[in-house]
């Protein structure tokens, strides 16, 4: 279980893959017909990217976390068909009003290993 007392900055977390696959984009442009295609990912879909990763890697976590902002710079839109890989690391955690907060920091890289888009995600840490 990762607490907050055992979550060390900088602490690597992985790589996830996604691969923007024509089926994937399909279920985007369903959930989000106003968002036409154009051949390359939706700048929507980097909170998908981003938060797959977290959850496929960042465990296991305490119950009742919640996640308190994010914030991303997109560098360039992935094409339909690539395969993005997504690195997660803890930046740094803080206490502050008898709150732990953690913040961790993506970035995704395309097939050829070319940064697409990077973030960080702060989330109030229930224990």
């Amino acid at each position: 279980m990762h607490l907050f007392d055992t979550l060390r900055e900088g602490a690597a977390f992985g790589a996830e893959e996604l691969h923007l696959s024509d089926a994937l984009m399909e279920r985007w442009t369903s959930l989000y017909p106003d968002d036409p295609p154009d051949g390359r990912m939706p700048a929507g879909m980097i909170a998908v990217a981003t938060m797959r990763a977290y959850s496929s890697l960042v465990v296991p976590r305490p119950p009742g976390n919640i996640h308190g902002s994010q914030r991303y710079e997109m560098l360039r839109r992935p094409s339909v068909g690539e395969r993005l890989t997504t690195r997660i690391a803890c930046a740094g955690k803080e206490l502050k009003r008898d709150r732990r907060w953690v913040h961790f920091d993506t970035e995704t890289v395309g097939e050829d290993g070319t940064p697409c888009f990077r973030g960080r995600m702060t989330i109030l840490w229930a224990a």
